[in-house]
């Protein structure tokens, strides 16, 4: 008898090249979705139905990614800048946002006032309200 040690297909070997490693990993990613869906006690021909279907949408969720994600991203590249831009040409940023957190702060505090008195019916203008 030959001492032959047994070789995982799944742990990579010092000879391995890179296209070995990628398949190791797909063989691997098909091991762990087999295990978490139950795909082993599946007969062959729900097999191949629920691989087909598998490949089917991963294929159309990559391409899709793949299409609209340059074009969102551009999007919202081009948005940030705009905005961005538009904050520099106005002035000093950090400036800008103090007066725009004040001028929130009264717009809040005029609304409120003037809900309060609405709701009274005038009689709050004399009141520690108004």
């Amino acid at each position: 008898m030959s001492s032959t040690t047994y070789q995982s297909p799944y742990k990579p070997t010092p000879t391995s090249t890179q296209f070995d490693i990628f398949v190791r990993w797909l063989r691997l990613k098909k091991y762990r979705i087999e295990v978490t869906y139950g795909v082993y006690v599946f007969t062959p021909m729900e097999k191949v139905v629920f691989w087909t279907l598998f490949c089917v949408l991963f294929t159309f969720i990559s391409v899709t990614l793949a299409l609209y994600a340059q074009r969102s991203l551009t999007f919202f590249v081009r948005a940030a800048a705009s905005h961005i831009h538009s904050r520099i040409l106005s002035g000093n940023m950090v400036s800008h946002l103090l007066t725009a957190k004040h001028a929130a702060t009264g717009l809040t505090t005029s609304a409120q006032t003037r809900g309060a008195e609405e709701l009274m019916g005038g009689i709050a203008k004399n009141s520690q309200v108004a």
